[in-house]
């Protein structure tokens, strides 16, 4: 079908997003890739943001992905226009490794090199207004970080210590 040109970038997650016609790319630099579909020679747009790799992609729907990063943050970016969102929690500094959204669409499973699996209620993302109503975080400042957290309801499920 096809073959995106090689980037300067590794290349470490995936979606098809915006009813199949772009492709949404996590980078080892922290840049969202997008490309059309179809259109692999050159990328139709970069996101950059993350100021670690972004390992593991969830789409939430047509306009809004979650993001794994190596700095352990699990954020809802907005894509096209491109807006990070929030933040749903994180595994303290280590990496989120994996994601996978529940059937009901409930909550949020993470995998992390923590050695834990969270489980996050991510009900929020799906109401009426979900995700595309909710305020920026910048994903830089941690008491900024919480705080978001806290307003979207992000709260993890793992029956240990988040310390």
């Amino acid at each position: 079908l096809g073959q995106s040109d090689t980037l300067d970038d590794e290349l470490l997650s995936v979606c098809v997003m915006k009813r199949g016609r772009k492709v949404l790319a996590g980078s080892q630099t922290g840049v969202l890739t997008l490309f059309d579909y179809g259109k692999w020679e050159d990328p139709s747009d970069r996101f950059p943001g993350h100021p670690s790799s972004i390992d593991a992609l969830v789409k939430v729907d047509e306009d809004t992905v979650l993001t794994g990063s190596s700095d352990g943050i699990i954020r809802v970016i907005g894509v096209l226009p491109n807006k990070m969102l929030g933040v749903v929690g994180e595994h303290g500094d280590m990496p989120v490794e994996r994601m996978a959204l529940s059937p009901d669409r409930t909550a949020l499973a993470t995998a992390s090199h923590d050695h834990t699996i969270k489980l996050w209620d991510v009900k929020y993302l799906f109401e009426e207004g979900g995700a595309g109503l909710r305020a920026a975080g910048d994903g830089d400042d941690d008491e900024g970080d919480a705080s978001l957290r806290a307003e979207l309801g992000g709260a993890a499920v793992d029956g240990g210590d988040d310390s």
